[in-house]
């Protein structure tokens, strides 16, 4: 699925480096922010077609992201990703994430997931 662009919302540098990685070698063309702050930025000044978002981030949370990204751009998907279980994942549902992953989550069905959000 060329020239859709991904922007990547994660703190945790080796998993952001894996999400790029894994991502261009689809296809995609990705940006990446490591705060909540910086993404936020990001979204206000670029188009993208699906944002994927760590729930916990430094200065604005991934819920924070998703709020406003949804505010913003309610037509753009986003997938949230967690690793602290139910709490923040109930959250990010309330919020309208459109797919939620809990880590450690499966690439194929990350991949599954980014297609049918970007049909």
């Amino acid at each position: 699925m060329p020239d859709k662009t991904i922007l990547v919302i994660e703190d945790d540098e080796i998993l952001q480096e894996i999400l790029e990685d894994f991502l261009k070698e689809s296809g995609y063309r990705v940006l990446k922010a490591s705060d909540g702050l910086a993404g936020i930025e990001m979204i206000g000044r670029e188009a993208f077609d699906l944002i994927i978002v760590d729930v916990v981030l430094p200065y604005v949370s991934g819920i924070g992201v998703i709020k406003m990204a949804k505010a913003k751009r309610p037509d753009v998907p986003i997938i949230c990703i967690t690793g602290y279980g139910y709490s923040p994942e109930k959250l990010a549902e309330e919020e309208h994430a459109d797919k939620i992953f809990r880590k450690p989550f499966e690439f194929k069905d990350l991949s599954e997931a980014i297609k049918s959000l970007l049909r």
